[in-house]
């Protein structure tokens, strides 16, 4: 922030009358986002939505996530989107094919927003439909507020950081989860990977949903033959004896992948 930013947000602070301990909270993310984004966290803390924000849980090149508590002490995963990067205009593919944002802006801070908004429905369209992952609270521009995958400050660890003691059943699980997302949810993560699944109570959660299609997507197919063959990768490391990609595509969609779509590279 320039001094002058730094100044307007101390004044913002007083006039909104905020306690001395949520300015100290407001430090953890000053160093790395802007003068509007620090305002949206003081409003939701206004608004009775986040109580307190804490420690960074993961940085990534779209997005880092803080933790923070609500104000009835239920652990938040507080997703805050970079709104200075060139990541997301790699992700304009994701967006473009979705009837649920037609007519989206594809200015820098519109297309981030819309980014943020579809991470919230596609989370509410899981959680509908009983798929393991954070319950979504609320989306406010570049900041989503959801469940907190863990307990007591400690969050899940990611798949690929676990040694799994039954690797087999969690391989099921996970293709069970796709084949219902589809079937159900008529959703596809189009990301899908052991970066992407975390691993709570012995169980997968899928998380990172913003760039998640609805079956009508022009690429839907496509992203649904790479998440099985990543996933099919994962965990053919893991010493499992999976299926093979055309198979698991088939038990999923009821047909086998075109050659066009098994072609498609991203």
């Amino acid at each position: 922030m320039s001094n002058k930013d730094m100044d307007k947000f101390d004044k913002r602070i007083d006039k909104e009358r905020i306690r001395d301990k949520d300015r100290d909270t407001l430090k953890v993310i000053e160093s790395v986002f802007d003068f509007q984004t620090s305002m949206l966290i003081v409003k939701l803390m206004n608004n009775g939505v986040i109580k307190d924000i804490g420690f960074c849980v993961s940085t990534g090149k779209e997005a880092n996530v803080y933790h923070g508590y609500g104000y009835k002490n239920e652990e938040l995963a507080i997703k805050i989107y970079r709104t200075t990067t060139a990541e997301f205009k790699k992700n304009w593919m994701y967006v473009e094919g979705d009837p649920r944002f037609k007519g989206y802006k594809k200015g820098t801070y519109s297309f981030i927003y819309t980014w943020a908004r579809k991470e919230l429905k596609n989370l509410k369209r899981m959680e509908k439909v009983n798929i393991r992952a954070p319950s979504p609270i609320i989306v406010t521009k570049n900041v989503l507020v959801m469940e907190f995958i863990g307990k007591n400050q400690e969050a899940a660890p990611l798949l690929k950081e676990v040694k799994l003691k039954k690797a087999n059943k969690t391989y099921s699980d996970v293709i069970d989860m796709m084949f219902r997302l589809y079937q159900d949810g008529r959703l596809i993560h189009a990301d899908l990977s052991e970066y992407n699944i975390l691993f709570y109570k012995k169980n997968p959660v899928f998380i990172d949903v913003s760039q998640s299609v609805l079956l009508d997507h022009p690429y839907a197919p496509a992203f649904l033959y790479r998440d099985i063959s990543n996933i099919n990768r994962y965990f053919a490391s893991q010493g499992v004896e999976t299926d093979t990609d055309d198979e698991i595509y088939e038990q999923i969609t009821g047909t086998l992948p075109s050659p066009k779509v098994k072609s498609i590279e991203f």
